[in-house]
């Protein structure tokens, strides 16, 4: 059963018209009917006003089956964090899930220009956190307290916020890093 017929009849099942779900979820009632017939997908946030005006859990209705721009981020979708860091030389593209799930991880695709530098000072991710990082390509050296890790394309390193000072790209060609966050907060 898809996500629409599931909803239709857990609405039924609850006794409510499809315009009073719409008036305590807050959305109208053409866009809960557009949800059963499949021509919408909703929200992360929204499937769980659904769920919780319904009394059921949201795997009643996803039978733990997302939409998959809710575990997928495609490549066009992305958005660059701080547009500003491109005039140093790096940029970093956000790996965005739609719905507003508790995450455990935030990840985030950074590009750094031949011989830029980032500090600890712009860190996107100003909290108290862990950072693992996979060289995608290129070099990255990374400055820690007294000592600087040096990476290759396929090289991962694990650090907390703490023991990162500064990334580097010493080289003459763009490096591209995978950098995952956790926690995801900032």
């Amino acid at each position: 059963m898809d996500f629409g017929a599931r909803l239709k009849k857990a609405r039924t099942n609850s006794g409510i018209s499809a315009r009073e779900l719409a008036d305590k979820v807050g959305v109208s009632a053409s866009f809960i009917y557009q949800l059963e017939r499949g021509e919408a997908a909703p929200s992360y946030s929204t499937l769980k006003r659904i769920a919780s005006v319904l009394g059921i859990a949201v795997s009643v209705l996803t039978d733990d089956e997302f939409p998959d721009e809710w575990v997928i981020s495609r490549k066009a979708g992305r958005r660059s964090l701080v547009a500003a860091h491109e005039l140093h030389g790096v940029e970093a593209q956000l790996l965005a899930f739609l719905g507003s799930r508790n995450r455990r991880m935030q990840g985030v695709v950074v590009t750094v220009g031949p011989g830029c530098r980032y500090s600890k000072d712009e860190f996107l991710f100003n909290h108290d956190r862990d950072d693992f990082v996979y060289v995608l390509e290129g070099a990255l050296e990374i400055d820690s307290g007294e000592k600087t890790y040096h990476l290759e394309q396929g090289d991962a390193a694990y650090f907390s916020l703490t023991d990162m000072d500064a990334i580097r790209n010493p080289g003459e060609a763009r490096t591209q890093v995978l950098w995952i966050v956790s926690p995801s907060g900032a």
